[in-house]
């Protein structure tokens, strides 16, 4: 570090300033702030001695939030080269702070982000934006404060205190047995404009296997030949993985589903269990080999089967059946299903479908009444 300079401000606070040099030779230019000049000279070799070490500096009340963002992402993205944190989820953090909270309040100082400037900024962003932004506006920032508070830059986590955004309205649907029939007419009809003609045949498979299972979409993509068992009675699959996509490592198989703790065996009904004798029909004979591949092998993308069952408006006959798309398949266990399988054979269980309660894997309308009064679950 070189020569430490000591200027009184107007407001009777001492400014130290100072170069220093890391590890790597980079040049860095440090300032601090405190109430009596001993106490900013040793605030400056203090962050001087953490550069040196190739630690991150130590955040000040006088840093910005974009400070405090720059300083909590790396930690972020450790934990998610580590394992312990998905790359899709960082991304989305970096993506809500980046797009969100630097633009709106990026130049305000630590020392002066209180509860209340906290709320004005969460309500701000409640007015302007959807209800899931401004949540997951507000989730970044209490961790981004929690990580301030743990540098000592804040005294408290101003968030903490700050108005909860409210919760988006549920939306309650199923899919009616008439609903089911007009998707697969369409599907098998299907032509698009322009490009390649859909597999509506894979659509449809996969659609059946949706609905007799409550899969995710990734999970029923993600199901390989190692996966099934169609040798017993009823034929079984066990969902032990999802495909996700990120940035960083692109489209892969996950080994685990959307939780670790949601691996389950489930019971195929006979619409299921056709559609996977289909599918393992046209797969490679290998055991890793995807029931729903794409043409080089690999597994399709969630985002591309979405898009394949929502079609644009235009396509006739799609309109008013466009909400009806794969993932509106996981909060129903077709009526269908249930009448094909005893409850204890079927397995639906909330756990057995990969959901923490009752609600999202039961319907209304008929598929509920052939729920029995008691079960042995």
């Amino acid at each position: 570090m070189g020569k430490i300079n000591v200027t009184l401000l107007a407001g009777g606070l001492y400014r130290a300033r100072a170069n220093a040099r890391d590890d790597g030779g980079n040049l860095h230019q440090l300032s601090v702030t405190a109430a009596t000049e001993a106490d900013a000279r040793t605030a400056l070799r203090k962050r001087a001695t953490t550069i040196s070490t190739g630690a991150v500096p130590d955040l000040l009340p006088s840093n910005t939030l974009a400070d405090a963002i720059a300083a909590w992402l790396p930690q972020i993205r450790t934990r998610a080269k580590s394992g312990s944190l998905s790359y899709s989820t960082y991304e989305s953090y970096e993506a809500i702070a980046r797009l969100l909270l630097v633009p709106r309040c990026g130049a305000v100082k630590l020392g002066n982000l209180t509860a209340g400037r906290c709320d004005r900024i969460l309500q701000q962003l409640l007015a302007d934006e959807s209800i899931s932004k401004a949540r997951r506006a507000r989730s970044v920032l209490s961790m981004v404060c929690s990580h301030a508070v743990r540098d000592g830059a804040m005294p408290s986590n101003p968030v903490r205190d700050a108005q909860r955004m409210p919760t988006a309205p549920k939306k309650d649907s199923a899919l009616t047995p008439k609903q089911i029939d007009g998707i697969r007419e369409l599907m098998e009809r299907w032509d698009r404009p322009y490009g390649p003609r859909p597999n509506y045949r894979a659509l449809i498979d996969g659609m059946d296997i949706m609905l007799g299972t409550s899969m995710r979409v990734g999970e029923c993509i993600g199901l390989r030949r190692r996966d099934v068992d169609m040798t017993t009675s009823p034929p079984t699959v066990i969902v032990n993985g999802t495909i996700v996509s990120n940035r960083t490592e692109g489209t892969y198989r996950k080994d685990s589903p959307k939780r670790s703790r949601q691996r389950r065996t489930i019971a195929l009904p006979s619409m299921a269990a056709a559609a996977v004798r289909r599918r393992l029909a046209l797969a490679e004979p290998h055991e890793d080999a995807f029931l729903f591949p794409t043409a080089t092998g690999r597994s399709l993308s969630v985002s591309n089967t979405n898009g394949y069952c929502e079609p644009s408006s235009a396509t006739s006959g799609w309109r008013s059946l466009h909400s009806a798309s794969p993932s509106r398949s996981t909060r129903r266990i077709s009526t269908e299903g249930r009448r094909q399988l005893s409850w204890n054979a079927l397995l639906a269980s909330p756990s057995t479908h990969g959901y923490s309660g009752t609600r999202t894997s039961r319907s209304p309308g008929p598929a509920t009444s052939c729920r029995p009064r008691s079960s042995t679950l």
